[in-house]
């Protein structure tokens, strides 16, 4: 199994924290020696701490560049719309 360890500082991750749970999209944004603040990317982002050293059941992948550029667009066009009505 991977650790959060395994994830770096400010990149987007799709992971699931355990066996039976749903892929979720996190961003590690801030760091001390054993711990990570992790941005949690949904309806609403909402942050929570884990440990370093805290099983991940995936890692799935890492976001691009790219991948990240087309998921921020496809919100901020649901934002533009709710915006306009």
């Amino acid at each position: 199994m991977s650790t959060y360890a395994s994830l770096r500082l400010n990149g987007f991750y799709l992971v699931r924290e355990k066996e039976a749970e749903e892929i979720v999209l996190v961003q590690p944004i801030m760091e001390t020696t054993s711990c990570y603040l992790l941005l949690h990317h949904d309806d609403e982002e909402t942050t929570f701490w884990r440990k370093k050293v805290d099983q991940l059941a995936e890692i799935i992948e890492e976001l691009t560049d790219e991948q990240l550029a087309e998921y921020e667009n496809l919100f901020d066009e649901d934002e533009d719309e709710w915006d306009n009505d």
